[in-house]
């Protein structure tokens, strides 16, 4: 066979066309590379044909996609949320830990899920693209939400907001260098792995961390106040004989058991009465209210929740049942965003939507649902503060746990199997630039925070929303070779 001489390659609006002009044995051929074309078979194809769907059988997809967004919400609201809060309990661990653990798993099963599709069965970018996109969400977009949403300005711990910051600071500068040559070993995703565990174990004891760090700032502090203190008695004796105007000289008669005048008065005020649980309604139950916007939302998403009460034990009715609550709450995640990705995917390659660009906003968003919805219903009800630590612990565990372990995975299986090559690799061209733009954007992420004095409110929501506009608009022009012209390696 002839050797193909590559003369131009050149870029169409539609993403998989882009396309070499070749030459073999002086006949010139066209190739287009289906990088695009190749994402969408990864999903089940055949319901409709590519005209079908140009002529309008794209609509059914849309609908899905709603549909399965509106069914990742009531999961968050009805169910996830709740467990959370009883495994807190429970475990009698702050919520920002269980934020950034538990929280966090169950928020990155979905890039998980995508990542082991396109590790194991279509051996493409999908998966690092939705995990880059959902990093660049989770970053800037789940604390702009929190903040819009936002009644009153709602105060942020500073110190774990600042310790997940640092933790995921860590694992991005990781994640750049192994995907800075373009290629996984097992070697690197063991590194990953390790990671992983190191996480856990850092965040169950960061309370003690916390404590340690008080007691060496305390003496340090103590130390500093007793110079001061006696550097002050020096410079100003006490005058001998000179009484005290302020005191009285009065007495007060105490008898044996502490109580003034035999008598002991505690007076309490606005002594809050117990809230009462509210029970979930029923689904059977047709709704009350006279607002026709709730009698539509109740028979829209009647059917949805109908499927969730059949498969998904409430926590609030059934407490002792909330650990099969919560892994039921993962599974439904993990199966509602593949159908999300599905939807967008099809979507995009109807409307000749880049691949990448799908990947890291409409997938990106698909997964990242379930981090939107629980930090805007917390923000309504004041405590956005456990939704900014889910989403930085969720994005260090999609690098660790959505990438690390079928990248671990996927490489051992290879050596065990006594392959030849036993890399991953990573065609994107750019990645390594956005993936380290992560570091500039969880930096402007914390000085915002810095800035506000750790309170979420609408100004800050605004300008979160503004910096995560410009980074992934910076990843897009990146992913389309606009602002770095470097080589698809799909092309070659």
């Amino acid at each position: 066979m002839s050797k193909l001489d590559e003369e131009v390659s050149t870029w169409h609006w539609t993403p998989w066309l882009r396309t070499r002009t070749q030459v073999l044995d002086g006949v010139v051929h066209t190739v287009e590379c289906h990088t695009a074309y190749d994402s969408v078979t990864s999903f089940p194809t055949g319901l409709f044909t590519e005209e079908q769907l140009r002529q309008g059988a794209f609509m059914l997809y849309v609908l899905f996609g709603i549909y399965a967004f509106t069914l990742l919400a009531i999961v968050c609201n009805d169910y996830f949320l709740p467990c959370v809060e009883m495994i807190c309990e429970d475990l009698k661990i702050p919520q920002n830990v269980a934020a950034a653990t538990f929280m966090s798993v169950a928020t990155s099963c979905p890039e998980f899920f995508v990542n082991v599709i396109s590790t194991f069965l279509t051996q493409s970018d999908m998966g690092i693209g939705t995990i880059v996109g959902s990093a660049i969400f989770n970053a800037l977009g789940v604390a702009a939400i929190g903040g819009l949403a936002a009644i009153t300005p709602i105060a942020i711990e500073a110190r774990p907001v600042t310790r997940d910051v640092l933790i995921y600071m860590v694992n991005v500068s990781v994640l750049v260098a192994i995907v800075w040559d373009g290629q996984v070993d097992w070697q690197e995703a063991t590194v990953l792995g390790v990671l992983y565990v190191l996480y856990f174990i850092l965040m169950f004891n960061s309370v003690r961390i916390f404590k340690l760090i008080d007691i060496i700032i305390g003496k340090c502090c103590q130390r500093k106040n007793m110079l001061t203190i006696s550097d002050a008695v020096e410079e100003k004796s006490v005058e001998e004989g000179v009484d005290n105007k302020g005191f009285n000289g009065s007495t007060v008669n105490v008898n044996g058991n502490g109580i003034s005048n035999g008598k002991a008065v505690a007076e309490i005020d606005n002594v809050p009465e117990t809230e009462k649980v509210k029970k979930p309604k029923s689904v059977f139950r047709f709704p009350k209210e006279n607002s026709w916007v709730y009698r539509i939302w109740w028979l829209y998403s009647w059917p949805l929740k109908f499927l969730m009460t059949l498969t998904i034990p409430s926590p609030i009715r059934f407490r002792r049942f909330y650990p099969l609550a919560f892994i039921m709450c993962i599974v439904w995640i993990g199966v509602n965003s593949y159908v999300v990705s599905w939807s967008m995917t099809v979507i995009g390659f109807t409307f000749f939507i880049p691949d990448s660009v799908m990947g890291m906003t409409f997938l990106a968003f698909g997964g990242c649902m379930p981090e939107a919805c629980s930090i805007f219903i917390m923000s309504r009800r004041g405590e956005g503060g456990i939704g900014v630590s889910n989403a930085l612990g969720a994005n260090s565990l999609a690098i660790l746990f959505a990438l690390g372990v079928p990248w671990l995975i996927r490489t051992l299986t290879l050596v065990a199997q006594g392959a030849e090559d036993t890399s991953v690799y990573i065609n994107s061209a750019g990645i390594d630039f956005v993936v380290g733009s992560l570091l500039v954007a969880v930096t402007c992420l914390w000085f915002t925070l810095l800035i506000g004095k750790f309170k979420l409110r609408k100004t800050v929501g605004g300008v979160l929303m503004v910096l995560y506009v410009v980074f992934i608009t910076f990843a897009i022009l990146v992913e389309m070779g606009i602002i770095l012209d470097r080589p698809d390696l799909r092309c070659l």
